[in-house]
């Protein structure tokens, strides 16, 4: 499979709120940061952070922007797309670097401030 359509798979499973799904692309033991966060480690942790986010947000929308393949590493550009608080319409950037082994993900790191969301 194209890298750049995985990307798009793992998005749209988190857009619909298929935590399982995106969780699917994680390899047993892989590490998952978001931000200064504490790593998750494991499958089962990814799942559940994927689903508490998303009850966090009233919805979603990641729009790729950008997709770059170094080696067993992929570099994404995301403007994240949801809703503050106040109802108003926001457009968050991201840059998101994940490694991989084949085709499991092992180590997913996210960099964006989700604050203006929460």
């Amino acid at each position: 499979m194209n890298r750049v359509d995985m990307v798009r798979r793992m998005c749209a499973a988190v857009d619909s709120g298929d935590a399982e799904a995106f969780g699917a692309w994680f390899a047993a033991d892989a590490t998952y940061v978001f931000g200064n966060n504490e790593p998750l480690i494991g499958r089962d942790a990814v799942v559940a952070a994927t689903a508490g986010a998303a009850g966090a947000l009233p919805w979603v929308r990641h729009v790729v922007d950008q997709v770059a393949e170094v080696g067993d590493q992929l570099f994404c550009r995301f403007t994240i797309e949801t809703e503050a608080p106040d109802g108003k319409q926001l457009a968050l950037p991201c840059v998101t670097v994940i490694w991989l082994s084949g085709e499991e993900i092992v180590d997913y790191r996210v960099h964006m401030d989700i604050s203006p969301a929460l």
